[in-house]
Parts: structure tokens; sequence; C-alpha cells
């Protein structure tokens, strides 16, 4: 048996590979389950090994057993058995395995080698990139995605039997029951939780769609107050509107004072005060601001994550979808769209939180009464990944001088569809639920 190679080559044991592939031979059924879900082909670094063990995964995937003559068979059918080290290797392989019961213990050393391998490749494709000629940000974009390649691998789980998935949801239950846990973090809009069962969930990509200037900014900022009000972090990327224009709108929210009188420092009556209430409060919320234009989906992982890391993460508010920017170049406008909205959509799921994600409705939209789900601007990817998609529209001015709009639940995978009246005061940039029947 040979010994572990130097790091600095390859990093890989032949020791361990030869103990995996030993155990296989002996134990097949046992050992092969008990290794099945963790090893591929690939992983092994010598030729000859990654014979032998995809002999063995089709034997096994036949539910035939697989010891020294069948891999043989199988080998010699293949055209790989003299390859492979022919019976005399196979037999040594059996003969020196130190414990088939410690197959799992063998076969994470051999994927703890295989990952760090794939590092190095990637480290030094990264490198050769760096050296390309052509737009940098676009450069990083693909070393980011050779890293998210391995991480993804690194991160699979292995299936969860019904029975502990059962025990899980009961003690959720439980903690409901005894409200010590809530179905989802409340949007500060009663009928819309309702509808979501709740409220945000962990891992949904929610659109948030409308036309120019119907106050799709304005809304998401109001849920993201009314989220980190709860204790919860928020962070919005707006990639339209700078910090200070953002600060802006969310002081005339929650100081209750004009955007006007902000806008020109031309401040009356109770105004100061409401700025002062508005900085005390603001001082407290974890809520957390960013206006990098043009994010790809790449910047947009990145700023999520490191928020994750630093300081935990609920809501994503990504202004809009639109703005931001493809990798590729060569793409058509919506097939890039199509790969940030999935992007999207998995990142939500990977780091556990809600995805607010702002989008323009097509022309087509102020055609009809309302808007529907085909007028998602240069997607229909959206409404696929969608776990739920809310459609504004404005319908007329109340006696009060708000704006009615209604908000079209138009995709609902956590409870029905339904329309909810809001009023919008632009001045202060606020949204209230409206008791005015849409009709």
């Amino acid at each position: 048996m040979s010994q572990d190679h130097d790091a600095a080559a390859a990093p890989y044991s032949d020791e361990a590979e030869q103990s995996v592939l030993g155990a296989l031979l002996l134990d097949t059924g046992a050992a092969w389950d008990s290794v099945g879900d963790l090893l591929q082909e690939g992983d092994f670094y010598r030729r000859e090994h990654q014979q032998i063990f995809a002999a063995v995964a089709k034997l096994a995937a036949a539910s035939k057993p697989a010891d020294i003559i069948t891999v043989h068979q199988q080998l010699d059918a293949a055209g790989a058995a003299e390859a492979a080290g022919g019976m005399k290797y196979l037999n040594d392989l059996a003969q020196s395995v130190p414990s088939p019961r410690h197959a799992r213990h063998y076969a994470e050393i051999v994927a703890d080698h295989a990952l760090r391998r794939a590092i190095c490749s990637a480290a030094m494709e990264a490198r050769a990139l760096a050296f390309q000629p052509g737009d940098a940000s676009a450069t990083l974009d693909k070393v980011s995605s050779l890293f998210a390649v391995i991480e993804k691998r690194k991160c699979e789980v292995e299936p969860v039997p019904l029975s502990a998935a059962l025990m899980d949801r009961r003690d959720h239950w439980q903690r409901l029951a005894e409200g010590s846990a809530t179905p989802g973090i409340p949007t500060g809009f009663p009928t819309v939780d309702r509808a979501l069962s709740g409220g945000l969930k962990p891992g949904t990509l929610i659109p948030l769609a409308a036309r120019t200037s119907v106050g799709k900014t304005s809304l998401a900022a109001q849920i993201g107050i009314n989220v980190a009000r709860k204790g919860h972090t928020v962070l919005l990327l707006s990639q339209e509107m700078a910090v200070g224009e953002l600060v802006d709108r969310l002081v005339a929210n929650m100081g209750r004072v004009e955007l006007s009188q902000l806008s020109t420092g031309t401040f009356e009556g109770t105004a100061w005060s409401g700025i002062t209430d508005a900085v005390e409060e603001g001082r407290d919320l974890p809520f957390f601001l960013d206006d990098t234009p043009a994010l790809t989906l790449s910047a947009i992982r990145s700023k999520a994550r490191q928020t994750q890391r630093k300081r935990g993460l609920s809501l994503l508010i990504v202004d809009y979808l639109q703005l931001c920017a493809a990798t590729g170049t060569h793409d058509k406008r919506h097939h890039q769209i199509e790969q940030i909205s999935r992007g999207l959509k998995a990142l939500a799921k990977e780091l556990g939180i809600t995805i607010l994600l702002l989008s323009q409705l097509n022309r087509a939209s102020t055609q009809r009464d309302e808007p529907q789900l085909t007028d998602l601007k240069e997607s229909g990817a959206i409404e696929e990944d969608a776990d739920v998609v809310i459609l504004l529209q404005p319908k007329s001015r109340l006696p009060d001088g708000s704006l009615l709009v209604a908000a079209i639940l138009a995709k609902n995978r956590q409870g029905r569809r339904t329309r909810v009246a809001l009023a919008f005061r632009g001045e202060y940039q606020q949204w209230v639920e409206s008791t005015v029947h849409l009709g």
C-alpha cells in the first residue's frame, strides 16, 4: 500500500482511497450505504481507483453484489480491467482494509482531499482568469462561480427521514400553539399577513411589481421598517436611489415629515420634532442600506452573505430587478433576467431569508384594469421562481388625498390569491391598509 502523496503535488490519500474500495469489495451492501451518498467517481485521485469505484457503483445501482470477481468482470467488460490493476490489485485492496466497518470514516478523508483538490484547481483557474483581458467585474463573477460550485457540493445534505421531519414539525406546531414561535415575520399589513399564512417566510422569493412612479420602492421600504421594528435585520439594495434619498424617504415615513421639506430644507411646523423622533428610532433599527448600482447576482450574494454572517439577515430587498447587471454579455436580456431571478430564489433558500424583489411591469399592463402575471417585464421566469407575486395597481384618490392602490397577490404558494386595498400618502411616504372596497 502506498503512502499519502505530498499535498504540494495534489492533496490525496492512497490509504484512504484503498480502504474505501477494500471495504466495498468485502461488504458491498453496508459499505455502499455508508459511502454512496458522500463520494463520486471523480473524488478519487488515482485513475484506477476511479474505475474500480465506477464498477462498484454500477453493480450497486443494478442491485448486484460487488466483490473481487464481479468487479473484475465489470471492469473487463468495460475494457478497464488491466488498467485498474487486474485481479491481483483487487485482491490486495480486499485484504488490506483495516476494517470495513470504518468505511464512512475513510470516505470522509477521501472527500476532504477531493474538496482540497477542487479548491486548488479553482484557485489556479481564478489566477489564469485574472490575467486575461476584459472587464474585471465580469472576471470576479466568473471566479465567484468557480467557488460557488464547490460550496454547493460541500453543502449537500442527506435526505431526511419522514419520521424525523414529522417530529421536527410537531415541535414547531407546539411552539406555534404556545406562542413561543411565529408563523412568519409580520409585514405590518394584517390582511397581507393573513394571506401569507402569518407573514414573510424564510427561503421565499417575493417579486413586488408595478409601473413606474406607483410607489413600489416606498412600499418595500415601509415593509422593511415594519420588519426591522420587530428586531429582524433588513438589507435594502437600492440601484436607483442614493442612500441620502432613501434616508429622506425613511425619515418622512418614521417621523411623519413631508418629503418636500426634507428635500428642500424648508422646515415648517413640527418638522424638526419629527426628524428628531425618526433619528432616535432609526439608531436602533437593524436596517442597512446599500446604493451600489448595477449589481450582479454574485455581488448581491456577497452582500447578503456578509450581512448574514455579521448581523444575521431576515429580509433582503432588491430594488430593482431590471437594473441588475448580468455576467454574460452575449445572452439575450430575458435570459439574463432569468438567471438572476433563479439565482435569487436559490439564495433565499440557502440563507433562509425572504427576498423582496422589486420589478417593473410592461406597458401592456396599462391596457387592462389590473395587471396580470404575464405583465412581469422581460421574463416569465420571475413568475416561475416566485413563491408570491404582488402586483400594484393605482385606483383613485381618496378624500384625504392619499392614493388608493390595489395590492394584487397574483400568485401565492402559501395561501390564497387575493386583493388588498392600500392607501399611500406620498408626502409622508406612508402606506396603510384601507377599508375602501376595491370592487
